[in-house]
């Protein structure tokens, strides 16, 4: 069965913190040291400090300064209810009954909340707006890609691989001498293209992969639009693009990429608004050994996790189908 979609930065975007409180009937026992700041005692963990536990109304936040920790309006119900950050988004949906669609944004809401004034979601935001607004002119060269070309055969990738990720040997303008990559956003609009040097020749001077000036990769999962279709399995989150290709034909049309070793807080919000599980199967040298143990320190709390490590050396897109199978069985 599919999961239910939730947006999970609009649904803390949505939710007001004092309504929570209100409704775990722990409002009346917070007082308000100054306008928009609570105080009182921990509901979490019953401390009888009177002051351990702060609420911030209008980032919409608390800390407790005791044992605690802090978080969002998920975070406060995942420690109430001792459940998946999944599970807490569930029952915040079903108490305000807010029901999102995957173009993003509410589809309906009986009972929409005003919304807090801070800055808790901006980067979330600003993330969509940067990737849907960054759409570059397409230039004709692109529509007139060769997908016959030799590279694209080199690196074992299928036909119907090429012609579904709408992947090709670029002859003209700024991606000539490129293999372009189209790049879309999580409700699948194209945005961009990626184009990796094969011709040096031909190709400028500007690095292994070039992006359209002003795209900024951090707010975007390579291939998400695809894999939300099959985010009932978890999401399988690997470096490049030629990884999710591999892992693509390998039998796993869950996998995103991260154009890169690093996770963004864009990102991440666009992992947990699809699901509450993740494998990270990250390239096995030092960089990505050493993005295998941040990731598992920030997500190990709000989802199911599991790391596959690759041997020194090791790649996703440097795996036989075989292998990658054993791996992730």
């Amino acid at each position: 069965m599919a999961t239910r979609w939730i947006d999970f930065a609009e649904l803390k975007h949505q939710v007001s913190i004092r309504d929570i409180l209100e409704r775990y009937g722990f409002l009346d026992g917070l007082r308000e040291k100054k306008p928009g700041k609570l105080v009182g005692a921990c509901p979490i963990h019953g401390g009888k400090n009177g002051t351990s536990f702060n609420v911030d109304t209008a980032k919409n936040v608390f800390h407790c300064f005791s044992e605690c920790g802090g978080g969002n309006v998920l975070d406060l119900v995942m420690k109430l209810e001792d459940c998946s950050i999944r599970e807490a988004g569930e029952k915040l949906s079903d108490w305000f009954e807010l029901h999102f669609d995957r173009r993003g944004g509410i589809a309906k809401s009986a009972k929409r909340r005003p919304k807090p004034q801070g800055n808790t979601t901006a980067s979330h935001n600003s993330g969509r707006g940067n990737a849907s607004s960054v759409n570059p002119p397409l230039e004709r060269s692109l529509k007139n890609l060769n997908q016959d070309h030799p590279y694209l055969v080199e690196r074992g990738l299928t036909v119907p691989t090429i012609k579904e990720f709408g992947i090709g040997y670029c002859t003209r303008g700024l991606m000539r001498g490129r293999i372009a990559i189209p790049i879309h956003n999580e409700v699948g609009e194209l945005v961009a293209y990626a184009g990796r040097a094969v011709d040096r020749e031909l190709a400028d001077t500007k690095g292994k992969y070039r992006l359209p000036d002003g795209f900024k990769k951090s707010f975007v999962l390579f291939n998400l639009h695809r894999a939300a279709e099959h985010a009932d399995r978890g999401l399988i989150v690997v470096e490049g693009f030629f990884d999710c290709f591999k892992l693509q034909q390998a039998g796993y049309p869950n996998a995103v990429a991260l154009m890169g070793s690093t996770l963004s807080e864009p990102q991440e919000q666009l992992i947990l608004s699809q699901c509450d599980r993740i494998v990270l199967m990250l390239d096995g040298d030092d960089a990505g050994t050493k993005c295998l143990r941040e990731f598992y320190g920030r997500l190990r709390r709000r989802l199911y996790l599991r790391e596959i490590h690759l041997e020194a050396g090791e790649q996703p897109d440097s795996l036989t189908d075989d292998r990658i199978r054993e791996l992730l069985s």
